[in-house]
């Protein structure tokens, strides 16, 4: 337990806050959950079928094995495409990172010449 009397603590509360409206301090982290209410996420872009074949290429890997890195299946990939149909809800996130940081699924490949 702190030795700090409630008035010391709260004097020193106000000194920090004060500090960091004036920009000479760090300020104090957030601690606890953060909540809807307290942030924006973006939504994952749409990919059509020439977006996934880029971000296939970029890894130079075929359908089937795009697919088991993505944990869906190669019809699947086939046919996001040939637009024949749209990557949706968690898969546009997984393109999303799968674009945007390739390594992080070259890393569950394995046997790469």
């Amino acid at each position: 337990m702190n030795d700090k009397s409630f008035g010391a603590l709260l004097i020193e509360g106000l000194e920090e806050a004060i500090a960091y409206e004036q920009g000479i301090g760090p300020g104090r982290t957030r601690s606890g959950e953060i909540t809807a209410r307290d942030v924006h996420v973006d939504a994952p872009p749409a990919f059509d079928g020439t977006r996934v074949r880029a971000v296939r290429q970029k890894f130079a890997v075929s359908q089937r094995v795009f697919a088991e890195a993505l944990n869906v299946s190669d019809r699947t990939v086939k046919a996001w495409e040939q637009d024949t149909r749209a990557p949706d809800g968690p898969s546009r996130r997984l393109l999303e990172l799968a674009e945007e940081f390739p390594e992080a699924l070259l890393g569950k490949v394995h046997g790469i010449r």
